[in-house]
């Protein structure tokens, strides 16, 4: 049987749930995540994906499968969750974020997180690119900082809590490493050695490594809220290097850059 505190986390989950209504633009009754850090990249963009629908890029389907191959994960029971959370020793396991932010109902699954006796101390989101993983992009930052306080909002303590961007070039590690890699990255953020795994993938692979502030993640979302509550229209990206890269710039009536 499952201790009050969980229960109670339980119960409020359910009814956070059963409480969408479909208010939100495009009739939706929970905003996810990372449609919020999308808003961070081009809000037009974001508007296509609802009316046009997921357009398949070879990018997107590759960087999806490495995604799967580094971050494998198994159902669990929440029985089995609260036991393995609940340790002292640090463990790795994820749940859904749920919460009232900004008015607005925000959802979303972080990549990974670390716990120790109940606690949070790390939640990770994995970033691979084809370029240069040393820069951290707006949009993947505030994505982890929402997801951060989702985890806040949801009751559990985060005051030892950190965050963490790991951004990997794709197609540098071999088939033995991929295995092994969010047990070295997670094992490095504990012993707080990720500085030694940068050294070892240099040039491969950049840990960027975030304070969980509060009102600076509750802005995130409150300064973009305006579009999902219907109070103004999209905003586009100014950069053509941004549209050129879009998979919908062919339909899009802001894009920059247009295919000949």
């Amino acid at each position: 049987m499952l201790s009050e505190p969980w229960e109670k986390l339980w119960k409020s989950e359910e009814e956070f749930f059963d409480s969408g209504q479909g208010e939100f633009r495009h009739e939706t009754s929970f905003v996810a995540v990372s449609s919020i850090a999308e808003q961070y990249y081009c809000e037009y963009k974001l508007e296509n994906a609802f009316t046009f629908g997921e357009i398949p890029t070879e990018t997107k389907e590759s960087g999806t499968a490495l995604h799967d191959e580094l971050m494998p994960t198994e159902r669990i029971s929440k029985e089995e969750f609260v036991k393995l959370v609940s340790k002292k020793e640090p463990t790795l396991a994820v749940l859904g974020v749920w919460g009232s932010v900004g008015g607005l109902k925000v959802i979303g699954t972080p990549d990974h997180i670390i716990w120790s006796g109940g606690k949070p101390m790390w939640v990770v989101e994995l970033k691979t690119t084809r370029g240069d993983p040393n820069p951290l992009w707006e949009d993947q930052e505030n994505q982890v900082r929402v997801y951060g306080l989702l985890l806040d909002r949801m009751g559990f303590d985060c005051s030892k809590m950190r965050l963490a961007v790991v951004r990997l070039k794709s197609g540098e590690l071999s088939e033995d490493e991929k295995k092994e890699w969010i047990l070295r990255v997670s094992e490095a953020l504990i012993r707080n050695k990720i500085q030694g795994l940068e050294t070892k993938y240099q040039g491969r692979m950049k840990a960027h490594l975030l304070e969980h502030e509060v009102e600076r993640a509750e802005k995130v979302v409150s300064s973009k809220a305006g579009y999902w509550l219907n109070e103004r229209e999209p905003v586009s990206s100014t950069s053509i290097g941004k549209c050129r890269a879009c998979e919908y710039n062919s339909v899009c009536s802001k894009s920059l850059f247009k295919p000949t």
